[in-house]
């Protein structure tokens, strides 16, 4: 399965109805947050604790090619295979992760 398009009732840009189904309480959640969050900042060259998960990757400067390098890397080390477009169909590293844990993409 691969990730194409927010859920129906939901917006995919980490918004309060991602909340309701995915809580700190999830370790593969929690795990995806953690991983993303660390990409992001080394992509960006900043400390991880800079991001924000619920900010939208395009404001801290994430393009096509980091988003194609994005989804390279959570197919080759997560063994998560998604659309290109991930990054903008869920705009924030929340949105990814719930999308992922809900949706039962990972492996």
């Amino acid at each position: 399965m691969t990730a194409t398009a927010p859920r129906a009732g939901t917006t995919g840009d980490g918004e309060s109805g991602w909340k309701a189904t995915t809580t700190a309480e999830n370790a593969d959640y929690q795990e995806l947050v953690g991983w993303l969050t660390a990409k992001v900042a080394g992509q960006l060259n900043v400390a991880p604790d800079t991001i924000d998960i619920d900010t939208p990757l395009a404001d801290y400067g994430i393009d096509s090619a980091a988003s194609l390098t994005l989804c390279a890397d959570l197919e080759f080390e997560k063994g998560i295979p998604v659309e290109t477009t991930i990054v903008w169909d869920y705009a924030t590293i929340d949105a990814i992760a719930a999308y992922l844990v809900t949706e039962r993409v990972l492996p």
